[in-house]
């Protein structure tokens, strides 16, 4: 018996349809674990309990708008990509810049936030001054960079990042505990949007005046920052999601 090209499509496709279906209906009856840090002003637990900052805020109306349910986890940055990247269950993590090694091992939503554009957060006793280009802050003082080991600081850092030599300090701890660690002279400066340099320097108190904040001259548009999710959460999860945050942008 001769079976048609377009009829084995048609089964094709409805298979391929089926197991897409399948793949939505067990996952609804999941709950998608959200993971943060307490890294204000992007996420931090409030007094009440309650999670808010600039990408914890909108992800979670984001969420509650699409009617997927999800669970607060507060968790360190590197649990979160392993978990995203290697995890079973249904995982996203918040406020994650996209790139391409990301992309290839996980899914992103829309933006949930645009930062401002980087600046380096100096000690005083850095060469580093305003109107340098980022290159050229490389080149100055690009062995005195303290950088987090997994994090990305956008393709033009990213990039410089990589090819320095010798190669920057790197940590895995977080940015509070960053900047203890260039007022204790073990490194020279870090690269921070504004909106997270200024709340580290408030939380530093009287020692904030041993640093300074440098403008870079070719610093274009900041990066934006995502929801970070493993292959398990269905592409039809991630699409709502992207739909009620264009609607939340209006």
């Amino acid at each position: 018996m001769q079976v048609s090209g377009r009829r084995i499509g048609s089964w094709a496709f409805a298979l391929a349809f089926g197991c897409t279906l399948l793949q939505a209906v067990a996952a609804q009856a999941q709950s998608l674990t959200l993971h943060y840090q307490e890294r204000p002003p992007y996420s931090y637990t409030q007094p009440d309990g309650a999670v808010a900052g600039l990408v914890a805020a909108p992800a979670a109306q984001a969420l509650a708008q699409a009617q997927l349910p999800f669970a607060w986890a507060r968790t360190p940055s590197q649990r979160q990509l392993a978990l995203i990247q290697e995890g079973e269950g249904l995982h996203c993590g918040i406020g994650w810049f996209r790139n391409a090694e990301r992309a290839s091992r996980g899914k992103f939503s829309k933006a949930l936030y645009r930062d401002r554009p980087f600046e380096a957060l100096a000690r005083a006793d850095s060469p580093l001054r305003p109107g340098l280009t980022a290159a050229q802050a490389m080149a100055l003082a690009g062995d005195s960079l303290l950088v987090k080991e997994g994090y990305s600081y956008g393709a033009q850092f990213d990039r410089l990042i990589l090819l320095q030599q010798p190669a920057p300090l790197s940590t895995s701890v977080e940015p509070a505990q960053m900047l203890r660690m260039l007022l204790a002279g073990r490194a020279g400066w870090m690269i921070v949007a504004p909106e997270e340099a200024r709340q580290l320097r408030q939380e530093a108190g009287p020692a904030a005046a041993g640093l300074r904040a440098v403008a870079l001259a070719d610093m274009a548009q900041g990066e934006t920052r995502h929801l970070y999710c493993n292959r398990a959460v269905p592409d039809v999860w991630v699409q709502r999601i992207d739909q009620a945050l264009v609607a939340l942008a209006r």
